[in-house]
């Protein structure tokens, strides 16, 4: 079987894996420190999958009293270093450990030092590892090519973290989220059937983008991502208020977009702009847990809404799918990068 094809169908087993090995007691020490007023803010960064994956830990943290900033790891390295102080809390998200913008911010903390620094990875032998105050292993095992098991992982972990740094309750988080491990190796065993059915509905297009709002933009951002990656294909991701502000004005016939329902809190908004992007002539795909009387719809895996990210990005999978058969190529094969980026 291709191997991103194995990797994909994977994803439910090493998240399963991930869930069995998550230790409350990791972050007793940052949640003390949190708790006590230690930090005066919180700076989450990476590059890539791994950074996307941290988007839904970002707007649970806000929740509590001191500010979280989210930043790509490059800008952070040579633009905005002065957002970190002594009293940070650092949240570093690499797969690989081995990033090189994350390397090499790590190399420069040394005129101020964050007050703690907290690291994701999939390689506890990393250099990130190592010089991380605390660690914790994604355990999505081996993958061949582009971001699935690793991207669900990091999601699920984070947001795991966030939670319990909130005051949520753990044990029920993972339990919703072994539940939508299941639910996604129900839908994965049927994946070529989603890839024609995709196929189907989508039909021919010019363009084509992934609209979202909150914990969604994940997806949007990460589908946007693994399109270019495996695919080869320019799909963009955008968030949905801001594709009202000036790029609603390229909807026309070929335009086509899917669209995540989300949160309750701005459904409601997000499907008014699939409703206009129709009425100017474009296709809209609703991405929901349930069908919608009057649009498309890509029907999604029921959750709650701590997992209903990791099951978001599964029609975008299928897309890359879809793709690489439209286009004859094997999908998942990279041509010009490797599968850690080891230089800037």
């Amino acid at each position: 079987m291709n191997p991103y094809i194995a990797d994909l169908l994977d994803q439910p087993s090493a998240l399963r894996d991930l869930l069995r090995q998550y230790s409350k007691s990791a972050l007793g020490n940052i949640q003390k420190k949190l708790s006590s007023g230690t930090f005066d803010r919180i700076l989450i960064t990476g590059m890539g999958s791994s950074l996307n994956a941290a988007y839904p830990a970002v707007i649970r943290l806000c929740a509590q009293s001191i500010p979280v900033q989210y930043i790509n790891a490059a800008e952070l390295l040579h633009y905005l270093n002065g957002m970190i102080g002594s009293r940070s809390l650092l949240w570093m998200n690499s797969q690989s450990g081995r990033s090189a913008e994350l390397v090499y911010l790590l190399d420069n903390l040394k005129t101020i030092k964050p007050t703690s620094i907290l690291a994701f990875v999939n390689d506890v032998t990393s250099p990130m590892a190592a010089r991380a105050d605390v660690c914790l292993d994604i355990h999505a095992g081996a993958e061949a090519t582009v971001s699935t098991k690793t991207y669900i992982n990091m999601l699920a972990i984070n947001s795991l973290a966030a939670l319990q740094l909130t005051g949520g309750d753990i044990d029920e988080a993972i339990d919703d989220l072994l539940s939508v491990a299941d639910a996604m190796e129900t839908y994965l065993a049927d994946w070529q059937t989603h890839t024609d059915e995709l196929d189907s509905q989508l039909g021919e297009f010019n363009q084509l983008f992934f609209l979202g709002r909150g914990a969604s933009m994940s997806a949007v951002w990460n589908g946007s991502l693994i399109n270019k990656e495996a695919v080869k294909s320019s799909f963009e991701g955008m968030n949905c208020a801001d594709f009202r502000h000036g790029p609603l004005e390229i909807v026309s016939a070929g335009f086509a977009a899917i669209i995540f329902a989300g949160s309750t809190l701005t459904a409601g908004l997000n499907r008014n702009l699939a409703l206009e992007i129709i009425s100017h002539g474009g296709r809209v795909m609703w991405a929901d847990s349930e069908p919608d009387p009057e649009l498309p719809t890509l029907l999604l895996p029921k959750t709650s809404d701590i997992a209903r990210p990791l099951a978001e990005i599964l029609p975008l999978q299928m897309l890359t799918l879809m793709m690489a058969r439209r286009k004859g190529l094997q999908a998942g094969k990279f041509r010009y990068v490797g599968k850690v980026t080891a230089s800037e």
